[in-house]
């Protein structure tokens, strides 16, 4: 690929990976930034949870504890204002470069989360978003599908076992988050870009470039 595909004057690209627990989304995003570097091209990767500083300190409150550590509203205020930061300090600055901002998880992660798995009015989550953070969506959601049962089996064997507090949840718990993806999918089928997790690492890495791909050469 030759740089022009990629012209740095237009705004940067947007890009999410949502999905369950367990279905490979840090492992993707390493894979396609490593990719587009290599064609050099300036890719940023983050995550939510987190993402600032600050947010990295709150992320361990949210993803770590006991199951009912939180009151659903109050984690749905926290996202929302973590992501605010996130928006204003990480990502909207990196979309004005022109780079290629890849984010672990974003909005759709707390619709259906805190939505679906936690039982809040869409709409209600729907304002927040749109009130407070600019109601900005990506340009690209890729939604990584798996039954969830295969995906909380993965998880058992992270050397990480402090960030489980959603993992712990249950498995009809996690069944909703998965029918919530897929729903959300089906519904905004022009940004997000379903794909079968349990296929290969390689052959989701490829799916995922080629299409990342397409769209930096359609907006050349």
């Amino acid at each position: 690929m030759s740089n022009n595909y990629y012209n740095k004057s237009k705004k940067g690209l947007f890009i999410s990976f949502e999905g369950g627990e367990g279905v490979g989304k840090s492992t993707q995003i390493e894979l396609l930034k490593t990719s587009l570097t290599k064609k050099k091209i300036n890719v940023l990767s983050t995550r939510e949870p987190g993402g600032t500083k600050e947010g990295e300190l709150i992320r361990k409150f949210l993803v770590s504890g006991e199951i009912n550590s939180w009151d659903t509203y109050s984690e749905s205020l926290l996202f929302n204002a973590l992501r605010r930061e996130h928006i204003n300090k990480i990502i909207n600055p990196s979309l004005f470069k022109g780079d290629i901002v890849l984010c672990d998880r974003f909005i759709d992660s707390t619709i259906v989360y805190q939505g679906v798995g936690g039982a809040i009015n869409q709409t209600l989550l729907l304002s927040l978003h749109k009130n407070f953070c600019y109601d900005l969506y990506p340009d690209i959601t890729f939604f990584l599908s798996l039954d969830p049962k295969v995906g909380l089996d993965r998880t058992l064997s992270r050397n990480n076992k402090t960030e489980n507090r959603f993992e712990n949840m249950g498995l009809l718990y996690h069944q909703k988050i998965q029918d919530g993806f897929k729903a959300l999918s089906d519904k905004n089928n022009k940004r997000f870009f379903e794909i079968n997790a349990e296929l290969s690492v390689e052959k989701i890495s490829n799916q995922i470039y080629d299409h990342v791909i397409s769209i930096i050469k359609s907006n050349d």
